[in-house]
């Protein structure tokens, strides 16, 4: 497995609030126990309110052409605006490895109906299936010398989760043919209250500099600005730009998340580190430091 193949746990982690009533003191032993059970019982009631509700959706199927499969945790309508926010996510997702030509790639060509994660994931999962067996039988007829089995592995899961956010993960990984397959490990992390995807607008571009710098200097294990630069394939490291994948919540803190080939060669996998919540705090505006609070 290359380095950069970056797997984020599913932790859901709930918040746990905590009223002034535990602080009365009571000579009486007995209620104060009777009073901490039912506080324990409103807190875990709590936790359970905040999580969203999501169904397992799985499509596998191997042929003579390869092996297929695609796993969803599709959202179910506990929340209206966070579930349809984030099902327009993972339309959007597969349509940009599922959908075909490139002007479907932003929106996803399914144009059904959005609650409905079966027929989605069918619609989506139908289409690679179909493309990579016409692939396969392409090269075949072309008397191709020993066409290799292909392959397409799709997963979009649910990971962590407070209160306040929600984070899925993208991971992908496909072989139709060629020296290797290509991974991607990306995801979207969304404001709960009104399904916002999270962005880097929420942070400040000048101060993330020198966090990408070190961070990308722990993942290719270096020391100096020189030594980094020879890793990656930027035109030097004045500037680094900020990644395509969005910045991900994960229990430990903010993942960072470079692509393959996006800043460095192939071999490299995916350049990745995470950023403490204590110092991604002094980077976020506002509006972030709210959803970390």
């Amino acid at each position: 497995m290359n380095k950069g193949l970056l797997i984020i746990g599913s932790i859901l982690a709930a918040t746990v609030m905590t009223g002034c009533g535990n602080k009365q003191q009571d000579t009486d032993g007995t209620k104060a126990d009777s009073t901490q059970v039912v506080e324990e019982v409103e807190k875990n009631e709590d936790e359970e309110a905040i999580k969203l509700s999501t169904k397992r959706i799985t499509k596998k199927i191997k042929n003579n052409s390869g092996e297929y499969k695609l796993i969803i945790d599709f959202p179910e309508s506990d929340n209206e605006i966070l579930a349809n926010a984030i099902r327009e996510y993972i339309s959007e997702s597969l349509g940009s490895t599922y959908g075909g030509g490139e002007e479907e790639t932003k929106q996803g060509s399914y144009s059904g109906d959005l609650t409905d994660g079966e027929q989605m994931a069918k619609y989506y999962f139908d289409i690679k299936v179909k493309e990579f067996t016409k692939m396969y039988n392409s090269m075949k007829s072309e008397g191709m010398p020993d066409v290799p089995q292909l392959a397409s592995e799709t997963e979009i899961t649910r990971g962590y989760e407070t209160s306040k956010v929600v984070t899925f993960n993208f991971s992908s990984y496909e072989y139709g043919g060629g020296a290797h397959g290509g991974s991607v490990g990306s995801g979207m992390t969304f404001r709960k209250t009104d399904g916002r995807r999270i962005g880097w607008e929420l942070f400040s571009t000048v101060k993330m500099q020198s966090i990408l710098r070190n961070g990308l200097k722990e993942y290719f294990e270096v020391k100096t600005d020189e030594e980094l630069e020879n890793c990656l394939t930027l035109n030097g490291i004045f500037y680094i730009p900020l990644p395509v994948t969005p910045p991900l919540f994960t229990e430990k803190g903010i993942v960072v998340i470079y692509q393959q080939y996006e800043i460095a060669a192939y071999a490299a996998g995916m350049p990745s580190f995470t950023i403490p919540y204590k110092d991604a705090r002094k980077m976020l505006n506002n509006t972030g430091k709210k959803l970390i609070e």
